[in-house]
């Protein structure tokens, strides 16, 4: 997919709202942005019926944070681990499909219990939903 740039004018009361939409629903703003705006044009050209195929429904992507998430849970689930790891192995999780710091370790597995991918179970150990 090839990426373009869009520039527009809308309300500033609008901007302000649809900015705290994004904070609320997302960690940070790296690509948040892009993501939410893509997803109302697709939802509003299905919604007017203006897809190729009316009857389609236009699947805009996932976030690029929840992506690597998904990878993670799948590296668990390929080791075995199918309904509950411990955070040592969701550290190695991590360090093999997404990176080794220990702040980007603790930030998806908290990103994770964030948007209901995973929850604390008992201690050490956390379940996967």
């Amino acid at each position: 997919m090839v990426k373009v740039q869009l520039n527009v004018y809308i309300d500033e009361d609008l901007k302000k709202r649809f900015y705290e939409f994004i904070r609320a629903k997302y960690e940070g703003f790296h690509g948040a942005v892009s993501i939410e705006v893509q997803n109302a044009i697709a939802h509003w050209i299905c919604e007017q019926g203006l897809a190729a195929h009316t009857q389609a429904r236009i699947n805009p992507g996932m976030p690029r944070v929840q992506l690597k998430i998904e990878k993670a849970l799948q590296w668990l689930r390929d080791q075995g681990y199918t309904n509950q790891f411990t955070v040592p192995d969701w550290e190695k999780a991590v360090i093999n499909t997404v990176g080794g710091d220990a702040r980007t370790i603790a930030k998806y597995l908290h990103l994770a219990k964030r948007i209901g991918k995973v929850k604390p179970y008992s201690g050490n150990v956390w379940e996967i939903v």
